[in-house]
């Protein structure tokens, strides 16, 4: 097939306004950046009229989605708002900036859009005609891309770095001005989400994301979730405090009863080992109060995105072969602070952290439960289809595209080939209701996945012996047992019940792992042990299945089954439980090998296949941990 001209140059320029090299907007285009247009009002639902399941449903979403109305995002291109972010995450087919069709198989169950509180006060004004910074010469070259991406992210992280960071001095020479539009920007947030909520089907979380910046583009990056209407008058962000007591104590203060709110730490990968630091960015070690109310407000974890896996990692306090997933630095050499992974970078080393705190000073900031999501830039939510991510769809079958995406190297996070399509985050709750999400997030009935829609329980406590033999399985282990993100007080030894599904438009199961850490005499430690193995296999003498017969063909793609269950469940008692040794358990599920994505687009332009990433990947679920005699 011949490519005209147009096509070729589409092909390429896909991947580079994605990654911010340019733009293509007309100075005086206005798209639905700052208007609302909610979807047609239905009758509202009486609460009592909502279907509710007093055992829970797993439900989907994404809560770390930027907009148009994000500067990066806007600086890349992206031109769809808030109204197409929601329309798509409703099921809605949407025209993405790079022109291609794009639609969810399956609409999501929950949003939050998360665009950058660092920008309410001067982008969005720069999309409004009639605004006083419209036709500034600023507000043109942004709308134009003379600004481009590469260029803002260095000149924002430079100003960024500072402690508290400078605002915009074209745009926010009058700071009361430029607070006045970030209000004006943050109730247009608000409208939004509660012009698309709708109780019962599709659930709308407000959001923002409060985005501290670090050198070498680090990051101390948060989504910040509220439970309903009641929110903060002002979206506090990094403009507006210098350290992260500042931001937790600001928002505590200011989002006053029946305001609740969630805090969400991401790209810990990215954070140079500060976000489960003990001290603040200047040294400044926390004080106990300081620990208390991040506690109370940081109930979650983003495990998993786009940027990578900050779950744990091989060589940074894990040994496990399974911490080899999508990871984007290595470990720091002798020497060296940014652009690498060190202990505190990972969950699983703040879990551990979390329990010696416990003990020191009878304070836990680390109780985290899990979720993942996309952190797209693409008003895509939950766009985690199989093969390369949407941004990279056109570049797919023609060589020179394919190379290009492969070889491109980002700004921010190196190497493209290693972002990977992202993650979803799963909560069981009664019903799809903005009370009944955030109070599944709230209470850390959570759980991530890579992207799949696989789902998993988990449960720990008095069990029967065999759960699975129960006339209701899971009625039992709520009658006799806590789920994820629960406390179980020090006891007989307690049985854990896991369970877990296939994605029903994903490969089968290979198995289940239960992961265990605590402190004892000071020391951190680990355990990890396959639970559960699909077929007829079974964890042998070293605690480990053996390996699956499915298998992938990485030429073509093709999968064979090989060895899988749709659904895998076990009844679980750890053989070294000590009542006097607090400790954290939780799960990971991984489903059947795939090609990576990488693999998939190499393919289809006929190139070779990158040697730094993996070929394959198992994508996986994990379950929020179940801590075990640490109150």
């Amino acid at each position: 097939m011949r490519l005209s001209v147009s096509q070729i140059a589409a092909t390429l320029l896909a991947p580079l306004l994605t990654l911010g090299l340019m733009s293509c907007s007309d100075p005086d285009y206005v798209p639905d950046t700052h208007i609302s247009t909610p979807p047609e009002q239905k009758a509202p639902i009486a609460p009592g009229d909502i279907e509710r399941d007093p055992l829970k449903r797993a439900y989907f979403g994404d809560l770390h989605v930027h907009t148009s109305w994000s500067s990066d995002a806007y600086a890349g291109g992206n031109r769809l708002g808030p109204n197409s972010a929601y329309r798509f995450a409703r099921g809605e087919k949407i025209t993405l900036m790079n022109g291609v069709e794009a639609q969810l198989e399956t609409p999501l169950d929950f949003v939050a859009l998360t665009d950058h509180a660092e920008g309410f006060g001067t982008l969005l004004v720069c999309t409004i005609p009639g605004d006083p910074l419209f036709d500034t010469e600023r507000c043109r070259a942004m709308r134009t891309g003379a600004i481009s991406q590469a260029e803002m992210l260095k000149t924002a992280f430079e100003r960024g770095v500072q402690r508290p960071p400078q605002r915009d001095p074209d745009l926010c020479a009058d700071v009361d001005v430029c607070l006045a539009n970030a209000r004006d920007t943050w109730q247009r947030v608000q409208d939004a989400a509660n012009a698309f909520d709708d109780p019962g089907t599709f659930t709308t979380l407000i959001g923002y994301e409060f985005s501290s910046l670090l050198p070498d583009f680090g990051m101390l990056h948060r989504n910040v979730i509220f439970r309903g209407k009641d929110v903060v008058p002002h979206a506090v962000s990094s403009n507006d405090v210098k350290n992260q007591k500042e931001f937790f104590t600001q928002l505590d203060a200011t989002c006053d009863e029946p305001c609740e709110v969630l805090t969400i730490p991401h790209n810990t990968n990215f954070s140079w080992g500060m976000t489960f630091s003990r001290t603040d960015e200047d040294g400044t070690p926390y004080s106990n109060e300081d620990l208390e109310r991040r506690a109370r407000i940081e109930r979650l974890f983003e495990v998993t995105q786009q940027k990578g896996n900050s779950e744990c990692q091989l060589s940074v306090g894990a040994s496990d072969e399974d911490c080899n997933f999508e990871i984007v630095y290595p470990p720091c050499a002798e020497g060296q602070t940014t652009k690498c992974a060190k202990p505190a970078s990972v969950l699983r080393n703040a879990l551990l952290d979390g329990l010696a705190l416990d003990q020191e000073r009878e304070r836990n900031p680390y109780k985290l439960g899990v979720i993942g999501s996309t952190d797209t830039h693409l008003s895509d939510p939950g766009n985690t289809r199989s093969g390369p991510p949407a941004q990279f769809a056109q570049a797919e079958g023609i060589s020179f595209g394919v190379k290009r995406v492969l070889e491109f190297e980002h700004v921010v996070a190196g190497p493209i080939r290693r972002f990977s399509p992202g993650g979803l985050a799963g909560v069981w709750a009664e019903a799809n209701t903005r009370e009944d999400i955030f109070d599944a997030l709230q209470r850390r009935e959570a759980f991530a996945t890579s992207g799949s829609r696989l789902r998993v329980r988990f449960f720990g406590g008095s069990l029967p012996e065999d759960l699975s033999a129960e006339p209701d399985p899971v009625a039992a282990a709520y009658t006799y047992g806590v789920p994820m993100g629960s406390d179980l007080p020090a006891s007989d030894a307690p049985r854990f019940w896991v369970w877990a599904a296939q994605d029903p438009a994903g490969p089968t199961l290979d198995r289940i792992q239960i992961i265990k850490g605590w402190v004892e005499d000071g020391a951190p430690y680990q355990k990890v042990w396959d639970v559960a193995c699909a077929g007829d296999r079974a964890p042998g003498a070293d605690g480990k299945c053996p390996e699956t017969t499915a298998g992938v063909d990485v030429k073509t793609c093709e999968t064979s089954e090989g060895t899988g269950a749709p659904e895998l469940q076990v009844t679980f008692s750890d053989p070294d439980y000590s009542a006097d040794t607090p400790a954290f358990y939780y799960a990971r599920v991984f489903e059947n090998p795939t090609c990576r994505w990488t693999t998939a687009l190499a393919n289809s332009g006929e190139v070779d296949l990158p040697n730094d990433v993996s070929a394959v990947v198992q994508e996986r679920g994990w379950s929020s941990p179940i801590w075990v005699a640490s109150e």
